[in-house]
């Protein structure tokens, strides 16, 4: 910020690490049904038209690359082993010692780890196909199906109104003599109220599988999720906490299921051959013992396991897992703040007394109305929403099962009322703000009110891309008209922007940003983004653009020096010491905090335009504009984005060039 007001909403804060993430285009849902989100952070204009199929781009998941998940694919790829290995095996071990458990087992999915779970109970034990297990009213199908897979019932538990979780008040009424285990669920980051439910488990000779695929890092009274019970289930899939892509763990302490579930996820063999390593360095009648019994199969398992890579990526999370269920819980309770106004309306998430909460998404249930409306609202103006995960309104469970949702009260009005929306560790303060505001919008403002119109001016030249993958990654929907003032573009380029609907305008030998200003004057709208169409910046960021002038600021600026920014080159190194040295001067002169005041990529309101006359050309120019901007006390933002020109050469002459008549500038 800049000589800024504070923005509405939610207080700023830092983030939570160093290294801006590498985002995921179409991120799967989890397990835990998110499926088709784009993950992007920042800034959305909310005239996004998801009815006709857009991506909401406040997504409900994230993914950060990180350079120690680099680190230790690489030592993967180098190892030339993909199969199970050593990486597998320190991730298990220590995803189950910060789960407090000696065994961990990891394959492919969440509902893999919850299907060979049950299966390896219902073969040491010998239960019988029919044989029942209870499971909360609320859940991701993959809990029933489950058994239902091992040709078992599941029977429903209705859940607590306050934290969602099977209610052991409803539990005991739902056993009958051919119940067998209890399935609860550690819902939405939270651990279900698991000693009165254990306690009755324990009397009626129950055994327990906690489904903690939406939870880790959690206590309860002191005793950590996945710990609790008989076996614990956990998913690494996308937008989880911890995330591999695909992958889930089963953790457990009892060295008979780990035996057989390890076995049941690799087709059923004899546990005596699991891994190519089990007859390394062995000789002799042990080694021909086990070359006799390794194409043996005592089960009829399946094929559910993963590799070295989703071990690795894991690994990596798991060195960070504290900052980030710390960033989580914070963002949380900023949200709960921001929406306290609201209480009588909806109901925000609640924590356990004695309970921990990891808030893999933020749930929301409205007191007194049918959530559609308010979910529609919301992902009009582009926050992704999720269902509360309904189970027992599912049609595939009325006709196999006969299930009527209306004999779980509590469960029904979750699915009447009930949705989450994101609240991970990457969300930008201007995220936050932005959900918040949308909800109370809703409440407090006519439903029809969407952001300003806005209007993206494409800067471009021989430079810019003709890949139809560039073209497609700009972000059409969200804006009301497109310019493009071409300076040598590519013929090729030309035609297809105009196809798009893109208005090309000539820069006619003048300066290419005389030209976008001028352009800009006679857009729809208030607000122009101007970006470099030249392969250098990421089309991703335009969003992040307009959210932060949909909250009111007059300029928005793509920084490549804040946190999370950066200035790189395809060939050779840059140090952009000059761009710093003159935003130093700037700021020490003007007494602001401007990071970047000579970047093209940014968002400004015509209205303030007309009040300025920057002098100079291209660089300088906006150099001239950011120094208006501070000296007349513009409400200004910064985001974080990352320019990757083709060599350092360019850059160093082009800095050269400007540095003179920057210095002009500033004396003036």
């Amino acid at each position: 910020m800049v000589k800024a007001n504070p923005p509405r909403g939610l207080p700023a804060r830092a983030r939570a690490a160093s290294v801006a993430p590498v985002w995921a285009t179409g991120i799967g849902r989890c397990r835990h049904c998110l499926i088709g989100a784009q993950v992007l952070t920042g800034m959305i204009n909310p005239k996004l038209d998801t009815a006709n199929g857009r991506r909401p781009l406040i997504g409900v998941g994230t993914y950060a690359t990180t350079p120690r998940a680099r680190e230790l694919v690489n030592e993967v790829l180098d190892s030339n082993r993909l199969s199970y290995g050593p990486m597998t095996k320190r991730f298990e071990e220590e995803f189950a010692r910060l789960h407090g458990c000696r065994f961990g087992i990891m394959s492919n999915s969440g509902t893999s780890a919850l299907q060979i779970a049950l299966q390896a109970m219902k073969e040491l034990h010998g239960w019988a196909d029919g044989d029942e297990v209870l499971v909360p009213a609320v859940t991701f199908v993959a809990t029933a199906n489950i058994v239902l897979h091992n040709r078992m019932v599941p029977v429903p538990v209705d859940v607590e109104p306050i934290y969602y979780g099977l209610d052991p008040a409803q539990m005991e009424r739902a056993i009958t003599p051919r119940t067998r285990a209890v399935i609860p669920v550690h819902l939405f980051g939270q651990p279900s109220d698991m000693d009165p439910i254990l306690e009755i488990a324990r009397r009626h000779k129950l055994l327990t599988i906690e489904d903690s695929c939406e939870t880790m890092f959690a206590d309860y009274h002191g005793r950590r999720v996945g710990s609790l019970g008989d076996i614990g289930c956990f998913s690494t899939y996308a937008a989880h906490l911890i995330v591999t892509g695909v992958g889930g763990v089963s953790t457990t302490n009892n060295p008979d299921y780990m035996v057989k579930m390890r076995s049941l996820l690799n087709h059923g063999r004899d546990s005596i051959y699991i891994s190519i390593d089990d007859d390394k360095d062995k000789a002799g009648a042990e080694l021909h013992t086990i070359i006799e019994r390794r194409f043996k199969f005592i089960s009829v398992g399946h094929s559910f396991r993963v590799t070295e890579m989703e071990a690795a990526l894991g690994l990596a999370q798991l060195e960070d897992w504290e900052p980030m269920i710390r960033q989580r819980r914070q963002n949380a309770a900023a949200l709960s703040q921001a929406l306290k106004p609201l209480d009588n309306m909806l109901q925000t998430p609640a924590i356990r007394p004695g309970s921990e909460h990891s808030f893999m998404m933020f749930p929301i249930v409205l007191r007194q109305q049918h959530k559609r409306e308010m979910v529609n609202f919301l992902e009009d103006n582009g926050v992704e929403t999720r269902d509360m995960l309904p189970l027992t309104n599912q049609p595939v469970y009325s006709r196999l099962l006969g299930w009527q949702e209306a004999d779980y009260p509590h469960a029904r009005h979750i699915n009447d009322s009930g949705f989450y929306v994101a609240c991970h560790q990457d969300l930008q303060p201007g995220e936050l703000d932005y959900i918040a505001d949308c909800v109370t919008r809703f409440f407090t403002e006519p439903r029809t009110k969407k952001a300003e119109t806005a209007t993206l001016i494409l800067l471009a030249d021989a430079r810019s891309p003709v890949s139809e993958s560039s073209i497609e990654a700009l972000p059409w929907t969200m804006f009301a008209q497109t310019i493009v003032v071409d300076d040598g573009l590519p013929p090729a380029a030309r035609l297809e922007l105009e196809r798009r609907g893109a208005q090309v305008i000539a820069a006619r030998g003048k300066d290419a940003l005389d030209a976008a200003l001028a352009a800009a004057q006679d857009a729809a709208g208030d607000i122009a983004v101007f970006y470099p169409f030249n392969g250098q910046w990421d089309a991703r960021d335009i969003p992040r653009l307009l959210i932060g002038m949909n909250l009111g600021h007059d300029m928005v600026t793509a920084s490549r020096f804040v946190v999370g920014g950066d200035r790189r080159v395809r060939q050779g190194n840059v140090r952009s010491l000059g761009n710093r040295v003159f935003n130093l001067l700037a700021n020490i002169a003007l007494e602001g905090n401007l990071s970047d005041s000579f970047s093209t990529f940014r968002a400004v309101r015509k209205s303030r335009l007309k009040e300025v006359a920057p002098i100079g050309h291209g660089a300088t120019r906006l150099f001239a504009l950011s120094l208006e901007a501070v000296k007349r006390g513009w409400r200004l933002q910064e985001i974080p984005t990352v320019e990757t020109a083709p060599s350092s050469r360019g850059l160093v002459s082009s800095g050269l060039m400007t540095a003179l008549p920057a210095l002009s500038i500033l004396l003036r």
